[in-house]
């Protein structure tokens, strides 16, 4: 591999694919592709990521791949959305964005790494393209790229790439355009306009036509797969031993039932981005991915859609070498994220969102210094030597200023106890100083809180704040003293069987329980529940609570 060459290793739901990949005054050359399919269900994480490690060492041996390498995952395994925020500074940006976010997903963001990108701002919103995977997965996935030989440079979202491989092979695009990715486990929906892109991805891919086939003709899911990939390649469709039309049928309605299910979500996505921005639909539907390879679903889209309808080639600026042996127009279908990943580099507006874990991208970087931080520490310790002799004739001289200097200070060593006073008097003006910080740093620990006040009251259910009060108080000694009271009601849905005093009590305890988890709150007491409104008829139950804060914690 030469010094311009990358490594790209796109693991897909059903299959590993790895390309070398060298650039040239904005052309690409693959210089070496080879694959090598997953044999595992690839909607169980465990066994995908089982099963990538496997393939990742039959690949490395078989093909002698080592170094660096930018790995792509699945839309199966990200979390993809478009959100928007106001238009803030960039040291509050990502604060922002967490909040926001976290609306709109249903993970906690401390449970993801994530990583985004500014894809349009209109100088009072921006738009943001939030990419996220599960911690859990990428530290497996890490660990098996590790087990297998190989080291990071990053990790991709497949969701977003063929924006990047569009850009490159149609330059000179200027009508929207939709680009379909069908994979095994999801199917990704990448819109591209003037203004930047919309992506969508659905767990809808070639696996949920395979079932259908495999609960048709009553076959395993392994036999089911055999015979939809001979169909679809124009091969015979034997079951049983013979090639039956009822056999060929029961494919073509399967198949026919699958574009159908795939056609509503192509609509219903297309009339999502409409809404979203606020923009005709797209003018031209480019397929990609090996599930494009279904006969008829072009088609069937140019039927359905009333759009100009054809298949991706994201070869166009791109030359193969020797190291490829693969069919072209099969190699188009496979190699759109690869592409994606290689070209961003000449890109004005490519999307490059990294999911690999700030601490390692740190280490990372640290590796790669490491040879000159051992370069420079020797040179450091041979420096000093020189300077050691020049200066050991004149230690005697520098004996004697000591001296002298020493008796200089002696005069000063009688206002130690004014100096010690004044350092007193220092460390109080410090303290406070640092209760003034608190109270700027309390401004985004009020979101984090109300954020988590939010979650508590949505886990609940039926349950709403009226009114919230901060009691701060000053106690002798022990310093000052805070409390947020909370005034809400819950709605008794069931009344006329009766009112279950002990069990409404047990729900609200348990909301109390859930509001002690924030880390602002070191403790709670149920001060009130007014029974007042249930006796009248009414279906709520107005309460109060009390929150202790932590002071510790700026609010």
């Amino acid at each position: 591999m030469n010094m311009s060459s990358r490594l790209i290793i796109n693991c897909g739901s059903s299959g590993i694919t790895v390309a070398v990949l060298s650039a040239q005054s904005g052309r690409l050359q693959i210089e070496k592709f080879v694959s090598e399919p997953l044999h595992c269900d690839c909607l169980k994480d465990k066994e995908w990521l089982a099963a990538v490690g496997v393939a990742l060492k039959k690949l490395v041996q078989a093909h002698k791949i080592s170094g660096k390498a930018t790995f792509i995952i699945p839309g199966s395994q990200i979390l993809t959305k478009i959100i928007k925020i106001p238009k803030v500074e960039a040291a509050r940006r990502t604060q922002t964005i967490v909040f926001e976010a976290q609306q709109k997903i249903p993970y906690s963001v401390n449970e993801l790494v994530w990583d985004s990108q500014i894809i349009g701002d209109d100088g009072v919103e921006m738009e943001v393209l939030f990419i996220a995977c599960k911690a859990d997965t990428i530290k497996e996935f890490s660990n098996a790229v590790t087990a297998a030989g190989l080291t990071f440079e990053a990790i991709r979202a497949a969701t977003v790439l063929d924006y990047n491989a569009l850009e490159f092979a149609y330059s000179d695009l200027n009508e929207d355009a939709l680009v379909i990715n069908m994979g095994a486990c999801s199917t990704n929906f990448l819109f591209r306009d003037a203004d930047g892109l919309f992506a969508r991805n659905i767990a809808l891919g070639g696996n949920t036509l395979t079932q259908n086939i495999a609960e048709s003709l009553n076959k395993s899911f392994p036999q089911a797969e055999a015979i939809k990939c001979n169909a679809f390649n124009g091969e015979a469709v034997p079951v049983d031993g013979a090639t039956t039309d009822t056999n060929k049928e029961a494919l073509e309605s399967c198949a026919d039932a699958f574009m159908r299910r795939l056609g509503q979500e192509i609509t219903r996505s297309i009339v999502h981005y409409k809404r979203q921005k606020k923009a005709p639909g797209p003018l031209r539907i480019l397929l990609t991915g090996r599930g494009a390879r279904l006969q008829g679903f072009a088609e069937y889209l140019r039927a359905t859609q009333n759009s100009e309808v054809e298949y991706l080639d994201p070869l166009q600026g791109v030359t193969s070498g020797n190291g490829v042996t693969h069919d072209p127009e099969a190699l188009r279908l496979e190699v759109s994220e690869i592409v994606g990943e290689a070209c961003g580099g000449f890109l004005s507006k490519a999307v490059t969102v990294n999911l690999l874990p700030k601490e390692t991208q740190t280490e990372i970087r640290f590796a790669a210094k490491k040879p000159f931080f051992i370069l420079s520490a020797a040179c450091l310790a041979l420096a000093p030597w020189p300077a050691f002799l020049g200066f050991k004739g004149i230690v005697s001289a520098h004996r004697e200023q000591a001296e002298q200097v020493r008796n200089q200070v002696e005069p000063f060593l009688t206002d130690q106890a004014k100096i010690e006073q004044n350092m007193q008097r220092a460390l109080a003006i410090s303290k406070s100083i640092q209760r003034v910080e608190g109270l700027v740093e309390s401004k985004s620990n009020w979101i984090q809180f109300f954020a988590e006040l939010q979650d508590s009251l949505t886990q609940a259910e039926d349950v709403w704040l009226d009114d919230l009060k901060v009691d701060r108080r000053q106690t002798a000694g022990d310093g000052p003293s805070y409390s947020v009271v909370l005034n809400g009601q819950m709605l008794v849905r069931e009344i006329d069987a009766g009112i279950d005093r002990q069990l409404l009590t047990s729900r609200i305890k348990m909301l109390q329980s859930s509001f002690e988890t924030s880390v602002f709150v070191t403790g709670s007491q149920l001060s009130s529940i007014k029974w007042t409104k249930l006796n009248e008829g009414l279906n709520v139950l107005p309460f109060t609570i009390n929150l202790a804060v932590n002071t510790a914690k700026s609010l």
